[in-house]
């Protein structure tokens, strides 16, 4: 009785391992780029989560094109998998596949990007990211319903003028005869800057935005036309200086919505045609604003 249930465990184990064997396999392949340049990049690390396909592997087999940044990973079971890159002092990325017996063989490009890069708007360019300053952001408003908006002017006080400013305040003293007297200092004379002119496109946004922190949500970007309109009329906007009448607002109602792709970590593209003349710009998630810019389209 017992060598006839022996014969039989043998036979179910044969029959698994010849079910594996014969199991659908296809072939990941694919190309690590920068995210910026668009150029692959040389020797990269790629790997395959919770399996054994990685270009670390003493086995693996490509090594001449992964000089070249491509990689590949053969007999691979068909299935989901998270296919992740990266690099040296770079930022490193996933992507989900999934395989079928149908289409067991997937190809793919995975972007990364250095990690010196700080959050805010870029350009990409052939020699790297190219940081759009957003020199409009101290004139930028704090609304709680409407989109927020600018200020037309910023004062901006001197060093000059916060010595004097504190002279005010605790008072000069000078050497007298047998006393001492304050002197009254010299009244301090704000400077006062105006909005900069925005940034001129010619219609067409392809930039890049770097979020701060990763997110568990997604990042919405549109645009709106931007109009000098009175402050009394986005109440729930704080951040005017006093004697402000107007300030430099969206058009909620006619906002347009431009395509967010998500690249890497914590990066993502943007892109779309901007409407004709001056536009904000407005990230945000959550329905919280991340972050606005200025632009006008020619």
């Amino acid at each position: 009785m017992k060598k006839k249930l022996s014969i039989c465990a043998a036979a179910i184990i044969a029959l698994a391992m010849t079910a594996c064997d014969n199991g659908k396999t296809g072939t990941i392949e694919g190309e690590v780029r920068d995210a910026f340049t668009n150029k692959p990049l040389e020797m990269p690390t790629v790997g395959m989560d919770s399996t054994i396909y990685t270009t670390l592997s003493k086995k693996y087999e490509f090594n001449q094109e992964l000089r070249k940044g491509k990689f590949k990973f053969v007999k691979v079971p068909v299935g989901a998998y998270r296919v992740y890159a990266g690099r040296s002092k770079y930022v490193k990325t996933r992507m989900k596949i999934e395989t079928t017996e149908q289409n067991p063989n997937a190809s793919l490009i995975l972007y990364i990007y250095s990690a010196q890069v700080d959050p805010g708007l870029y350009q990409g360019t052939k020699e790297g990211p190219l940081k759009i300053d957003n020199k409009w952001v101290v004139y930028s408003t704090n609304c709680n319903e409407s989109i927020a908006g600018y200020r037309l002017t910023m004062p901006q006080q001197q060093a000059g003028d916060a010595k004097a400013s504190l002279a005010e305040k605790i008072g000069v003293k000078k050497k007298g005869k047998g006393k001492k007297a304050k002197k009254a200092a010299p009244a301090a004379v704000a400077a006062v800057t105006n909005l900069p002119d925005p940034r001129v496109i010619e219609g067409k946004l392809e930039v890049f935005y770097h979020n701060s922190s990763s997110v568990s949500t997604a990042i919405t970007a549109k645009t709106y036309p931007a109009v000098v309109a009175p402050i009394a009329s986005h109440k729930d906007c704080k951040g005017f200086g006093e004697g402000e009448t107007k300030g430099v607002f969206p058009v909620k109602d006619k906002g347009t919505d431009l395509k967010v792709e998500y690249v890497a970590e914590n990066l993502y593209k943007i892109t779309g045609n901007l409407p004709k003349g001056k536009q904000i710009i407005q990230l945000s998630q959550d329905g919280k604003t991340l972050q606005t810019y200025y632009f006008e389209a020619k």
